[in-house]
């Protein structure tokens, strides 16, 4: 690995610091110094103040609020956050990345949203983008203080990765005492359930503290049988006589039972003479609830060429992925001497996942003594392998990130923090009855006639195990500079040096190709990134106060980017703070998009050049899943962004708060995921000239190779946020609480083209509603509370045609009564009204990551302080 002088420069200051530190002597603290304790840090930057005034939106969510809102994650709270206005990947089966759940602020995607852990970066999930985006499944929720936001490019104080903004979970420290938790919810829409419990405990000294917890959580899997937009759907809609796949059908597909008729000569189509059919649904093809009886062959293999026997593989999978989780978390801290406190926390985190998969789907040869084989030979043709079993993919997750530290005072001026960072994520999946290729040839070299060893020689098992790696070492120095007329100008200069480690393993079998509905191929690489930064914050008078802060970082693997930032903070009209930003950002590519193994999905798409060579029209052409193959791209150059924000908070009245705020973010070479819709867009646009879509003689689409690339063209995304709270008492009625969020998308663009540079509004669209809005209200008197919110999603329209989708609103509500000394006991109900997520005009779930499909849970809560 590459060593540039700033590398050695940096690294000998850390370790030069690290051992001053150490070897320091203690100094005798005067009574004046006890005003520091009282300084706090803002996210957002590094120098502590006595104001939480900033000049960037800054969004706290405490962990009454999310109480409130019936959260039970990290990923819950978030995900109903406005500012996450357009969902955000949760855990979904059918997924290489299954086990995870991310946030995606402004819906500028999960990996430009940089998420840390009391204010210190984790490693991101080793399947998720090679460490690009952090797994929040692996956060322990029991613990969280507050959810800080920065709705603001932070790049100048964090680097890579805050382009559109920054979560900084805060997890307790300095606890004292001792608290359990335990809850079980029970779903509406099945037989689920949900159940976690939780223990705090720690104890606090005249010179330290620690803190321990233990978190357990676990939520079943939902399974698409289970929800009527998601299971299997089939019925003759034209009345015609047939069932036509694709067209009429959803969750089936031709994948069953599909024969290649060998005897097949070109004869004029007659539904009922199956030697006038190029394929063939075999015989005793009925519908048992997994194969569905004869489907009609036009939207796959063209008009007139016959029928297959469709498999309802929608009966069968996972949708969201089941879960269990256990995090623990320890955080102490020790005065070394009135000057030196050496601190030190670890989180170690284990995740499980599992997800179903139909049996597996692939190409292949009945045999001729296959009772649905009528042609007395092998024929080759698409199968669903039922009696392998189903596809079931179970991952681990483990994360273990440790810190450890001093912090202190040099001077009356002059304060610092240095630390060491070991974060790693490892993530192993383990596929059971998938298609093995070499089993098959076996069977067929051996002329296997046994079926039970026939089948048995078909199973194979996938291993995926995926690793991401950051060692990092930070030092800073706060400088109190001079005072001024508003206060004290302070200053924050940072010197940070980390190595970041990226593997993916994939087992022998899949990486030749040789296992049916798994592929890929093992992959490494690794980066080295240095950086220095700088802060100023200047509080000019009694109501102009300025903020600065430039960031330079070199990365070994594609060069170096600078970052600045300048903000103001205007306090001249009474109870009304305005402030502005504008600031420079990056985002380096992810390793996996760099380096990353190939991956395989059934992707949904609609093959229009397909279409036209089989005859059929535009608007009847039908979505259906093409073998997809993702793979990584080495040229990929970082992309660049420019973010503005203008806002205003004014208390209206005495505990009372309005805000509003605009934001403003531009991207340059955005990376951009190319999908395989993507792929068969551009065929269809060259007639067929793309290579990365492969087609057989007949003209089907046999594979496509999707990726990674940076845009051709600039785009922007333009936003409002809105926000309101407060609380009043009442004589007679208790304690209310009232708090109000929204946000409005004025711009989202996206190139309506791949390829082409022609840039659209999504803005209002199906997937990018307009509005999204929040209101939790929470009730107090004597040893009753409630709490009752609501999360609203504006309405929305069909991008290319006049259909138009209503607003979608959820409730949550809860009551609880204190016993004292025997703890608290609530219950309540998420999803109140047990509303189904909103569906397309198709009847299918519009947004899986918008719009909840659980249905309402019901669930109790106890907690006692010990």
């Amino acid at each position: 690995m590459k060593t540039s002088p700033l590398t050695k420069a940096i690294r000998a200051t850390l370790g030069a610091s690290l051992l001053f530190n150490v070897a320091m002597p203690a100094f005798a603290q005067t009574d004046g110094e006890e005003a520091a304790v009282e300084e706090i840090t803002v996210t957002g930057s590094r120098i502590k103040r006595t104001t939480g005034q900033d000049s960037q939106e800054i969004i706290t969510i405490s962990a009454e609020d999310m109480k409130v809102s019936g959260d039970i994650s990290v990923a819950d709270a978030l995900r109903t956050s406005t500012l996450n206005s357009l969902g955000s990947f949760r855990e979904s089966s059918g997924s290489s990345a299954q086990s995870n759940a991310t946030v995606n602020l402004r819906g500028a995607g999960q990996s430009r949203t940089l998420v840390l852990v009391n204010g210190r970066r984790v490693v991101g999930s080793a399947s998720l983008g090679g460490g690009g985006a952090v797994n929040l499944n692996m956060i322990p929720f029991a613990f969280v203080e507050r959810l800080e936001i920065v709705a603001d490019g932070a790049s100048a104080v964090y680097g890579s990765d805050a382009v559109a903004g920054v979560i900084n979970v805060i997890l307790k420290k300095g606890y004292d005492g001792a608290t359990f938790t335990a809850r079980r919810g029970d779903r509406s829409e099945d037989d689920g359930s949900t159940q976690s419990f939780s223990f705090l405990t720690g104890a606090e000294g005249d010179r330290g503290s620690v803190t321990f917890g233990i978190e357990y959580d676990r939520r079943d899997p939902v399974f698409d049988k289970d929800r009527s937009y998601t299971a299997a759907r089939y019925s003759d809609l034209d009345g015609d006589g047939f069932i036509t796949g694709y067209s009429e059908t959803e969750g089936v597909s031709y994948y069953g039972y599909t024969l290649i008729n060998p005897n097949y000569d070109g004869a004029e189509f007659n539904p009922t003479d199956p030697a006038t059919w190029a394929v063939s649904p075999g015989d005793n093809c009925v519908d048992d609830g997994s194969f569905v009886g004869q489907m009609k062959a036009d939207a796959v293999f063209g008009p007139d060429t016959g029928f297959y026997c469709g498999y309802a593989f929608a009966n069968v999978s996972a949708n969201r992925a089941g879960l269990e989780r256990v995090n623990t978390w320890v955080s102490s801290s020790f005065e070394l001497s009135d000057k030196i406190e050496l601190f030190a926390d670890a989180l170690i985190s284990n995740n499980e996942s599992f997800g179903r998969y139909a049996p597996p789907a692939a190409p292949g040869s009945a045999l001729a003594s296959d009772p649905k084989n009528p042609y007395g030979e092998a024929v080759s043709g698409y199968f669903r392998w039922t009696d392998i079993g189903t596809r079931d993919n179970v991952v681990n997750d483990t994360l273990t990130d440790v810190n450890i530290g001093f912090r202190g005072e040099l001077s009356d001026s002059l304060s610092y923090e240095t630390y060491y960072t070991y974060s790693d994520y490892r993530s192993t999946s383990i596929g059971t009855y998938y298609l093995s290729y070499g089993g098959f040839d076996s069977n067929i070299l051996n002329e296997e006639t046994d079926y039970d060893t026939y089948v048995a020689n078909l199973k194979a098992t996938t291993l995926n195990d995926d690793r991401m790696n950051i060692q990092k070492m930070f030092v800073g120095v706060q400088w109190d500079m001079f005072e001024m007329a508003g206060g004290t100008a302070s200053s924050y200069f940072a010197a940070e040096t980390f190595d970041v480690s990226y593997s993916a393993m994939v087992d022998a079998q899949s990486e030749a190709g040789l296992v049916g509905g798994s592929a890929g191929n093992s992959a490494e690489g690794a980066r080295s990134v240095n950086a220095l930064s700088a802060e100023a914050l200047f509080p000019v008078n009694d109501w102009l106060e300025i903020d600065a802060a430039v960031r330079f970082d070199d990365y070994d693997d594609f060069g170096n980017a600078t970052s600045p930032r300048l903000g103001a903070t205007f306090t001249m009209i009474e109870n009304v703070v305005l402030k502005a930003s504008y600031g420079e950002g990056f985002r380096a590519p992810d390793l996996s998009d760099l380096y990353g193994a190939t991956s395989f999905s059934a992707e949904d798409a609609t093959d229009y050049y397909g279409c036209q060579l089989n005859g059929i029209a535009e608007a009847e052409c039908s979505e259906r899943q093409f073998d997809t193959y993702i793979g990584s791209n080495p040229e990929l150059d970082a992309e660049t962004s420019k973010t503005m924000s203008f806002g205003a908070t004014w208390e209206f009245m005495d505990g009372w708060y309005a805000s509003a705020n605009y934001f403003v973010l531009e991207l340059s070479d955005a990376i951009e995921y190319v999908s395989a819709q993507d792929m068969l867009n551009v065929d269809y646009i060259t007639g067929g000239n793309n290579p990365q879509v492969v087609r057989n003689a007949a003209g089907r689409v046999d594979s496509i190779s999707a990726g990674y690339q940076n845009a051709v063209t600039d785009i922007q995304y333009e936003s409002m946020d809105y926000a309101v709270n407060g609380t009043f008492e009442t004589n007679n009625w208790g304690s209310f609480a009232v708090r109000g969020n929204a946000t409005q998308y004025l711009t989202y663009e996206y190139e309506a083209s791949f390829g082409e540079g022609d840039i659209a509004d999504a803005a209002g669209t199906l997937g990018f509603p307009e509005w999204r809005a929040g209101v939790a209200m929470s009730w107090s008197k004597d040893k009753w509370f409630a709490t009752f919110a609501s999360d609203f999603i504006g309405s929305s329209e069909n991008k290319v045609s006049e259909v138009e989708y209503s607003s979608y609103t959820t409730h949550n509500a809860s009551v609880g009564y204190d016993l004292e000394e025997y703890g608290t006991v609530k219950i309540g109900a998420s999803n109140l009204t047990n509303k189904d997520p909103l569906l397309n005009q198709f009847g299918a779930q519009a947004d899986e990551y918008q719009y909840d499909n659980t249905g309402r849970v019901i669930f109790v809560e106890f907690s006692i302080d010990m």
